[in-house]
């Protein structure tokens, strides 16, 4: 609604300008007259509401002086400025208004009050001036569009680098937001390069850089074939997590069929003139994850028990003398066929973790049975 407050007595406005306006231009006289006569001048104070979204129409606005902000449901989408037309299409198509609009500063605005604005329009030549103004709009939004589109193609593609591009189709069609913070019950998976520190001494940078480029490649290759994301890299670490995008298929089952995979890929390159020998580790629980941070820095993170021990059964490969190592609550969910192929390890002391069971997945050991072993 315009409000009599905001409106200036002795704002006035004469012919000459009108008719220099583009919304006038060579409307008949008797018209602009009519303008000129029955306008509201109104001025508005940053922050004011000159319209709000899903109000009935009460008036044509043009801007005078200042600067709006047009926002959809909270949402910016353009500025407008001067000589700028605002309120048209609840108009143009007998809707409510379609956007909210707040001064961004001080602003002066001519209001074209409903009865007013219906009259105008059934002029043919007012009315191709405002469909011209109109097009003018459509043509600047399709440029921002376009300009938005290719950031969103540049950060979806940046999205696709953590996930397949199933999963993340998959996660975007749900229309929750990837970083909102929240719990889910995760599978997670820590794998490491064996022996990574001793090699890469020998090596150049630029060897380390391509032969670990390779590996890397390839193992966030597996890990997207078996549905998982690819949270971050630690050095020569990977970390993935299932249970961002839930699917159809179980994640603990996808998660160890992946990791067997990554040891037959990741056999197939070699780092530093060895072949790759990796260590993993694998746990399931409830997590934290999503964006956390202030303004100038946020980041995607997952917190919990459950990934520290992931990590460390990763750590304990090494002692268990295994290639994969799990967890507890990962293990008794697999199914009976996986299961028989663990070798099981009771009692085993784990940093920050206290006394664990363990599972140890090694086709050479199959079998073997398990000890006790200070984990570090």
């Amino acid at each position: 609604m315009i409000n009599p407050e905001q409106r200036h007595p002795s704002f006035c406005v004469d012919l000459a300008f009108l008719a220099s306006l583009p919304l006038f231009a060579h409307i008949p006289s008797d018209l602009l007259e009519l303008v000129a006569h029955e306008h509201a001048a109104c001025f508005y104070q940053d922050g004011d509401v000159i319209m709000h979204q899903g109000d009935q129409a009460d008036g044509l606005f043009i801007l005078l002086h200042g600067q709006v902000r047009v926002l959809n449901d909270g949402i910016f989408l353009v500025a407008r400025n001067p000589y700028d037309i605002l309120g048209e299409l609840a108009f143009i198509n007998q809707t409510v208004r379609n956007a909210t609009v707040v001064a961004q500063g001080a602003v002066q605005a001519l209001v074209l009050r409903t009865p007013l604005v219906e009259r105008l329009m059934a002029n043919s030549i007012f009315l191709r001036n405002v469909l011209f103004l109109v097009a003018e709009k459509l043509q600047e939004a399709t440029t921002e569009r376009a300009f938005r589109f290719r950031n969103e193609l540049l950060l979806f593609r940046e999205f696709r680098a953590h996930l397949s591009p199933e999963v993340a189709q998959r996660l975007l069609a749900t229309g929750r937001q990837y970083g909102m913070p929240r719990f889910i019950d995760a599978v997670l998976l820590f794998a490491d390069i064996r022996s990574f520190t001793e090699r890469s001494a020998t090596m150049t940078p630029e060897h380390i850089a391509q032969e670990l480029n390779q590996y890397l490649d390839a193992v966030v290759s597996v890990i997207h074939r078996h549905e998982g994301m690819v949270d971050k890299f630690i050095g020569d670490a990977v970390f993935a997590l299932w249970g961002i995008a839930p699917g159809e298929k179980d994640p603990v089952e996808q998660a160890f069929t992946c990791a067997k995979e990554m040891l037959t890929t990741a056999a197939g390159l070699s780092f530093g003139g060895s072949p790759i020998s990796l260590g993993i580790g694998l746990n399931a629980g409830r997590v934290f994850v999503g964006n956390v941070g202030g303004e100038e820095k946020r980041q995607f993170t997952v917190l919990g028990h459950p990934v520290n021990l992931a990590a460390r059964c990763e750590s304990a490969t090494k002692e268990l003398q295994a290639a994969i190592v799990m967890g507890e609550d990962f293990a008794l969910r697999l199914p009976a066929s996986l299961f028989s192929s663990l070798c099981k390890h009771e009692q085993v002391p784990v940093k920050g973790a206290g006394l664990q069971t363990l599972y140890a997945y090694t086709s050479a050991t199959e079998g073997e049975k398990g000890g006790t072993h200070e984990l570090g």
